[in-house]
Formats: structure tokens, C-alpha cells, sequence
């Protein structure tokens, strides 16, 4: 009786492909992983162990399931290859076992997908996918499939406004400030960093890509996917009203007159530099 497979990909027939009975779960990848009647001495746990272990970013999956199929295309469109994703049957016989070593990660009740990286759960489809967004994963995709990160030039363009900037950083409240003067939603146009994240050397990385420059303060400001600089240049550039008509277009502002300038004498450097 063909034995059930719980990841795409192994080829049965293949004669370059080691005796079964040789494998382990230890020493196959997602795609060639097999699990059935030739592994029933290796433990639900020991399995979903052995595959965080062996694989920095692990996305496991049913068939049939939307969720699945929509971060996988989300992370087949950043370059990320497919196999990355291990499919289980819940027809299998040792599905009830894996499901509940995984419900010690995701808790009593959970939908697929599920995702490690780091050897670290990461959490369902909903969380994952806001963590793609903010970049948490760019330097494992960098570091594992050679992908050129692009999540801050994502941000740039999906928005016609962003402001990328740190928590505890006076110009960065004085912009907001001014911005909010200006009665624009800058809940929708800030971005904040977390420099105590480990994705911030990933992103400000990019960021530096971007701007062609790499010693800069924050706030840095891009308006129609087109870099505005930093604190000082945005100000002076508002003030000369140069954005007043993309303040119409986007956000619905009417015009106003200029506002009195705002002091500039706490300076918040990036203090990588």
C-alpha cells in the first residue's frame, strides 16, 4: 500500500534517492520529508523538532487550505522557494500526534499555516503575514536564498506618504507634530523602527539603499515613492509649500498658511553612526 506523503516533492522512484529505511527525520529536507509506517518510531515531537532545527524558515500546511496558498504566493513573489512549506495530511494516522506536538507552539486551537524561523515559532497566517510586511524574516531570506530584500522599497511605494522613524526621537515628534498641524493622518504615514528588533540592521540597510547616503538622522521622509530627505529638508520644503498640492491629491488638505517653524535644537542622530 503506497504510504501517505506529508510534503510535495519526493519521488518514490527515483533511483538516486537513499534507501528509506536509511532516512531519518534528522537528515531529509521539507520536500523529501515522508512520514508513515517506515517512521512510527520517531515521536509527533521529536519530527516537528527535527524540521525547525534543520530548516531556518519552515511554513507547515494541509492541503486544500487558502490561507496556505496565499503566504506561499506572498512569499514565492520575494523569491522565496516553494519548499520552504511542508504539507500534512490529516488522513495520515500520525497526523493527530504532530498536530498536537505543534499545539504546544500554537496553543489548543489553530489554523494552518504555522510557521517557524530562527528555530523560533512565529505564529499562524494573520501574524506571519504582518511580520513579512514589517521585514522580520529579510535577513533569513537574505542569508539562505540570496534574496535582495525589498520590504522598505514595498513600504515606499504602497504609500503615497511614509516616514520612516525611531521611538525617542525629538525631531521625529516634531515632524509628527508638524504633520498633524497640517491635519494629515500621520497614523498612516509613520513608520516606526524598533532598533531593539533584529530586523532593524535588515532594514535600515535598505533604507540606506534607497537614500544613496549612509550616515543620516531620522526622521527620512519619501513622498510618491520619491526620497524627500531628512528632517530639515521636509520642513523647509512644507514651508515653501512644495507640498501642498500632494497634500490635496492624497490626504484631502486644503492649504494653509505656513506654519511657525518648529526648533530644531534636540538633534536625534542615528547613533549606529
Amino acid at each position: 500500500m503506497q504510504q501517505p506523503q506529508w510534503a510535495v516533492g519526493f519521488n518514490d522512484s527515483d533511483p538516486n534517492t537513499p534507501s528509506k529505511s536509511m532516512q531519518t527525520a534528522s537528515d531529509l529536507s521539507p520536500e523529501k520529508f515522508v512520514l508513515g509506517e517506515r517512521h512510527n518510531h520517531v515521536s509527533g515531537a521529536a519530527t516537528l523538532e527535527s524540521l525547525v532545527k534543520s530548516n531556518r524558515f519552515l511554513a507547515l500546511s494541509l492541503p486544500n487550505c487558502p490561507q496556505c496558498d496565499e503566504l506561499k504566493q506572498a512569499l514565492v513573489g520575494r523569491g522565496v522557494p516553494s519548499d520552504v512549506f511542508v504539507k500534512w495530511d490529516k488522513a495520515d494516522p500520525r497526523y493527530p500526534e504532530l498536530k498536537a506536538a505543534l499545539g504546544k507552539h500554537a496553543g489548543g486551537s489553530f489554523t494552518f499555516p504555522q510557521v517557524f524561523a530562527a528555530g523560533e515559532y512565529q505564529g499562524g497566517f494573520d501574524v506571519v503575514m504582518n511580520k513579512l510586511e514589517a521585514g522580520a524574516f529579510d535577513d533569513i531570506f537574505e542569508d539562505d536564498f540570496g534574496i535582495v530584500a525589498t520590504t522598505v522599497s514595498r513600504i515606499v511605494e504602497q504609500h503615497p506618504m511614509v516616514v520612516f522613524s525611531l521611538p525617542n526621537c525629538p525631531q521625529c515628534d516634531e515632524l509628527c507634530s508638524y504633520l498633524v498641524q497640517k491635519g494629515l493622518p500621520v497614523e498612516k504615514i509613520f513608520m516606526k523602527w524598533d532598533k531593539g528588533k533584529r530586523e532593524y540592521p535588515a532594514l535600515k540597510a535598505q533604507l540606506i539603499r534607497l537614500m544613496g547616503k549612509d550616515k543620516f538622522t531620522f526622521p527620512q521622509t519619501f513622498i510618491n515613492s520619491e526620497y524627500q530627505g531628512d528632517f530639515d529638508e521636509v520642513i523647509a520644503k512644507a514651508d515653501a509649500r512644495q507640498y501642498d498640492d500632494i497634500f490635496v491629491e492624497h490626504f484631502g488638505i486644503t492649504p494653509s498658511a505656513p506654519i511657525v517653524e518648529v526648533p530644531t535644537a534636540a538633534i536625534a542622530f542615528d547613533d549606529d553612526f
